[in-house]
């Protein structure tokens, strides 16, 4: 009976099918099978009773979909070439970051720019992908895929096919969303879906009253941080002088804050949101306080020498655009020129704040991102021996002491570039918060970068905030608000409320218990 029903079917496709998932699985559920591993709170024996279990799962599907590809050799090399490659690229992140591509993680990818793009390639990473696509074609090669002249072996293939598709948008199993290709596929789905949903944005502007107190020389300066720890300032108690500039400079008081997330796309826009991170969903529906301040009268202005990313939290960038005088530094990442450094706002920034009238500036910095040599200029390289990577590497090729060397100089930078925004400001009546959109992991228990679990180093930054003298002559009661918090721990939440009312800004929106000028 068994051979009657094989002989409707054409078994060749089936032994490729069962080949390619095996190499699949293999070569990308592995790292996955180890990630998980760490995870599991049982003996080792249980572990790897359950973790085979998980194989034989996973093993299945990638049959169903390889399988399910076979419906004309064309999509069969196309897709097992798309689904090893983009595979490949996800399960190094996995083996040497522990980056699990997770939905967050994905919409970060895809906001990415070119630069960053660029910089996060390793030769490890294209020696991977090279192995990856040789060992899918060699295997396919082998095989001579063929179009299969059996109808039953097509029907049944293109089953599969809707089967493999429909679980990319509902997986049917909760075990497939942990496993490639499903996870990222589907998590990659969900961050499109997002993006091009139908959603009605609300100009928050409009729909509270606001009484603007505000005086008409004032000026206020948001600085973005990027990959910057608050345990890596000197200011905050850390070994090493990496912000001598802000040591000695007056009316500085520092906190201790956690980040809304680890991902830049995100966290960005929650800090420039009224709702905490747990309500980014709200966030999404509505504009930022950039609208508040353009409609108050406001010359309200972004800088920035990081791109604003297609899609921040999937925002619609119009909420930004819209509101504010954009402005990216020529020679700076949006226009794909390494190497180029922070300072290079220093002259819009200068630009501006001699202009009359209201002011408030957002200045999103490259800061510390990866690569780190790459944030500073040669000058800042205090902290020796620093990272070198003559070719395409990572921040896993580097030893310890040299990838902290590396980032501390950046640090050091940040501090540079603070006291000359600083020394801009000093002789106006004007205020100063700084806060890192996210913090960096340098090798603590295997994990580097940014992303994935939410860990302490990740998520704990800087928030600065300093204030002129003519400002702290004017408003002593909220320089004194601000001073109260010193031994409180922050958080993003608090930059939306505060900047609005220590702008003298009075609105219903405001919740002064999240204000810094509001005594604690």
């Amino acid at each position: 009976m068994l051979k009657n029903i094989l002989k409707h079917f054409d078994t060749k496709l089936i032994k490729l099918s069962s080949i390619l998932a095996f190499l699949y699985c293999l070569l990308f559920n592995t790292a996955i099978l180890i990630y998980k591993f760490d995870y599991y709170k049982a003996t080792i024996f249980k572990g790897i009773l359950e973790l085979s279990k998980d194989f034989c799962y996973i093993y299945i599907f990638a049959f169903i979909a390889f399988f399910g590809l076979n419906v004309h050799r064309f999509v069969l090399k196309f897709g097992a070439g798309f689904l090893f490659i983009t595979s490949a690229i996800a399960s190094y992140y996995i083996y040497f970051f522990k980056i699990n591509p997770t939905k967050q993680v994905i919409g970060s990818f895809f906001s990415t720019d070119l630069n960053e793009v660029y910089e996060l390639i390793s030769i490890k990473l294209i020696i991977w992908i090279i192995f990856c696509l040789f060992t899918c074609f060699y295997t396919l090669r082998s095989f001579i895929a063929k179009n299969s002249k059996s109808f039953f072996t097509t029907l049944l293939s293109a089953a599969c096919l809707l089967i493999f598709i429909y679980n990319i948008i509902t997986p049917s199993f909760k075990i497939l969303k942990n496993y490639f290709p499903i996870q990222y596929l589907h998590n990659s789905y969900l961050n499109f879906a997002t993006i091009f949903g139908d959603i009605n944005y609300a100009d928050i502007s409009k729909q509270y009253h606001f009484i603007d107190n505000s005086d008409p020389d004032i000026i206020g300066v948001l600085v973005i941080g990027e990959s910057a720890r608050f345990d890596h300032f000197g200011i905050n108690g850390y070994k090493r002088d990496t912000t001598p500039y802000l040591n000695t400079t007056k009316n500085i008081i520092s906190f201790k804050a956690e980040s809304s997330y680890n991902l830049t796309y995100l966290s960005v826009p929650s800090l420039l949101s009224r709702y905490p991170a747990n309500q980014i969903e709200n966030s999404r529906l509505e504009n930022t306080f950039l609208s508040i301040l353009t409609r108050l009268g406001f010359n309200t202005t972004w800088i920035g020498t990081q791109t604003l990313m297609r899609n921040f939290a999937n925002f619609d960038l119009s909420n930004i655009y819209n509101d504010v005088n954009f402005t990216i530094v020529p020679g700076g990442s949006a226009l794909f020129s390494l190497n180029d450094h922070d300072e290079k706002i220093l002259p819009f920034t200068k630009e501006i704040i001699t202009k009359s009238g209201k002011q408030f500036l957002v200045l999103h910095t490259s800061g510390s991102h990866w690569n780190y040599n790459a944030r500073y200029p040669k000058k800042f390289e205090h902290f020796t021996p620093i990272c070198h990577i003559k070719v395409k590497g990572d921040a896993s090729d580097c030893d310890q002491l040299a990838l902290m060397n590396s980032y501390d100089n950046s640090i050091l930078y940040t501090d540079f570039l603070l006291s000359n925004i600083i020394g801009l400001l000093k002789d106006k009546n004007a205020f100063l918060l700084y806060v890192s959109d996210h913090g960096e992991s340098l090798g603590e228990n295997g994990y580097y970068g940014h992303g994935g679990p939410l860990l302490s180093e990740q998520i704990t930054v800087p928030f600065i905030v300093w204030v002129s003298d003519t400002f702290k002559t004017k408003y002593p009661e909220s320089v004194d608000a601000i001073k109260s918090y010193s031994s409180t721990e922050i958080s993003h939440d608090y930059v939306f409320h505060s900047i609005l009312d220590c702008l003298n800004i009075n609105s219903d929106i405001i919740n002064k218990s999240l204000s810094l000028c509001k005594s604690s």
